[in-house]
């Protein structure tokens, strides 16, 4: 005959076993919810065959993979910081690009409430996924198109 002690402990072994178990299947619900809301929220998105399409849409517009080298480089940014540093972006196209690259949750927007108004953005996990072909894309272009000072005329 098994101790009444042992068989509470063994219940409450049983209990958190259970729960832990929940959670993680509660864990995964929710990403599977997150994931088939993307599907059809983005389903314009989802419904290009090629990988490589896809992923121009997402980042292939003038400035947004540079949008996301900077964040990726520099951590929070606020919007003034990339205006000054992406040459040529007037504020209408960064806001645009910026929108964008939120939407599919490749960059996340912080704004405090002070005046006036501060804004900051940051790269997501899934924005950072993108370091690798960053960092190959900068090999191939100082590679093959180094970087040359104008020449100034004496």
């Amino acid at each position: 005959m098994e101790h009444p002690h042992n068989t509470s402990q063994n219940e409450s072994k049983n209990s958190a076993i259970s729960l832990l178990s929940s959670e993680k299947t509660e864990s995964q619900s929710i990403k599977e919810l997150q994931s088939n809301l993307n599907r059809l929220i983005y389903a314009d998105l989802y419904s290009i065959a090629s990988p490589m399409e896809r992923a121009m849409e997402l980042i292939g517009d003038k400035y947004s993979f540079q949008l996301l080298y900077l964040l990726l480089t520099e951590e929070k940014q606020r919007f003034v910081e990339i205006e000054k540093k992406i040459h040529g972006i007037s504020p209408r196209t960064l806001s645009a690009r910026l929108k964008h690259l939120e939407k599919y949750g490749l960059i996340n927007r912080y704004q405090f409430p002070t005046i006036p108004p501060r804004v900051e953005y940051e790269i997501t996990e899934k924005g950072a996924d993108l370091a690798q072909a960053m960092h190959s894309i900068n090999i191939w272009a100082n590679k093959w198109f180094p970087f040359q000072p104008p020449v100034q005329d004496i």
